[in-house]
């Protein structure tokens, strides 16, 4: 059977994935009195067929995206400003907003859909206003997603989920050190609450891991007791974890229903080993005081 082509037969273009790169972020524009902030991480969800067309030219495609998303920050910059005659005649109603983003740079990864839910010609954009969670906002995290359709139609959705803490630690309470593909990393802990796994597009974590396919998306959590300073860990995996060779009881209880989380955790060492379904293993260590 021959593979599915796009509407109209038309290829994907770099400039179809920058429009909607464009189109997230002012979907996205978070406003603060004078202050408006723009999503500046961007993670674009390709058909793989789409994907490994533009592969070859991912770099110069991802510097583009870059450039045009400072180009749309000073124009909306130009567009905040007062006019002289409206700050010659003190009008408050006209005073200037700053567009910024809280990141010192963008951010911007290009794959494909791990979840093999995209047609040809469709494109997803995930956006997120900051890569870790910033000290001036507390409640829920906003994520806005924007996806167009083979037909060129275009729709956008926020979806929002609970901060697990409303400030950023000054110092780590912890570190957690692993070997990827790219070498040794040290991850610090400086939430009360922190999220393992390989992560997804519906699968918020803290540290993504690059990690075989036995680690699950979300595959354990992390607590520190604010009170104790003690930390704990759960499982919330498909294939466990382990603490120094001895087995994390599963949290995960399977229902009729769907699944159910029975809130097990055990505590950590101050030094240990855990491991990931066997296959992945995380030193952590609490932060000296």
């Amino acid at each position: 059977m021959a593979e599915e082509q796009p509407t109209m037969g038309r290829l994907l273009t770099g400039d179809d994935i920058i429009d909607e790169l464009l189109r997230n972020c002012e979907q996205g524009l978070f406003k603060i009195r004078n202050t408006t902030v723009l999503p500046c991480v961007y993670r674009v969800y390709l058909h793989p067929s789409d994907f490994n067309l533009i592969r070859p030219v991912l770099p110069a495609l991802t510097a583009e995206a870059r450039l045009a998303l400072i180009d749309r920050l000073d124009e909306l910059n130009r567009k905040g400003k007062r006019s002289g005659l409206a700050k010659r005649l003190g009008l408050e109603s006209a005073n200037e907003t700053e567009h910024k983003i809280l990141d010192p740079d963008w951010t911007i990864e290009i794959q494909a859909d791990p979840e093999n839910r995209l047609k040809r010609g469709e494109i997803e954009v995930y956006s997120d206003l900051a890569s870790v969670s910033q000290p001036s906002f507390e409640g829920e995290k906003t994520r806005v997603i924007t996806k167009r359709q083979r037909g060129g139609d275009a729709a956008s959705k926020i979806s929002t989920e609970p901060n697990t803490t409303s400030s950023v630690a000054t110092a780590p309470y912890a570190y957690l050190r692993y070997a990827d593909k790219a070498g040794i990393q040290t991850f610090p802990i400086t939430k009360d609450r922190v999220v393992i796994g390989r992560g997804g597009k519906t699968y918020w974590v803290d540290l993504k891991l690059d990690a075989p396919p036995d680690v699950s998306r979300e595959h354990c959590r992390i607590r520190r007791d604010p009170t104790t300073g003690r930390f704990f860990v759960k499982d919330v995996s498909q294939f466990g974890v382990s603490v120094d060779g001895a087995k994390v009881p599963s949290s995960i209880q399977q229902e009729a229903a769907g699944d159910r989380d029975l809130g097990l955790e055990i505590p950590l060492p101050e030094r240990c080993t855990i491991s990931l379904a066997d296959v992945f293993a995380l030193d952590f260590e609490v932060a000296g005081p």
